[in-house]
């Protein structure tokens, strides 16, 4: 006659790598559903032809200066050096 105790232990490995394989299974499936839910819509074109816009009037970035200046709001930006007309002038612009 066998012992108990190796049966036992064959068992309790047993269910030690099932509990494993389905944890697995759960953080796959948890981390496939969290994907799928932050999949979302793609922007509209109002959207994309405003964030367009945007980057038009904002493209002139890289003239901004580190020297800070007041806005007519009262917050606090940086003198940019743009041309207009020909003429390049310094304008406070927000950062």
């Amino acid at each position: 006659m066998r012992p108990s105790q190796p049966s036992s232990l064959l068992h309790y490995l047993a269910a030690t790598y099932e509990e494993d394989r389905h944890r697995g299974e759960e953080r796959r499936h948890s981390h496939e559903r969290a994907l799928l839910e932050t999949r979302g819509e793609h922007p509209s074109s109002r959207a994309r032809l405003g964030a367009a816009l945007l980057n038009l009037v904002r493209r002139d970035d890289h003239s901004l200066t580190d020297h800070p200046c007041r806005l007519p709001d009262g917050s606090i930006g940086r003198v940019a050096v743009v041309q207009n007309s020909g003429e390049w002038q310094l304008v406070c612009r927000l950062a």
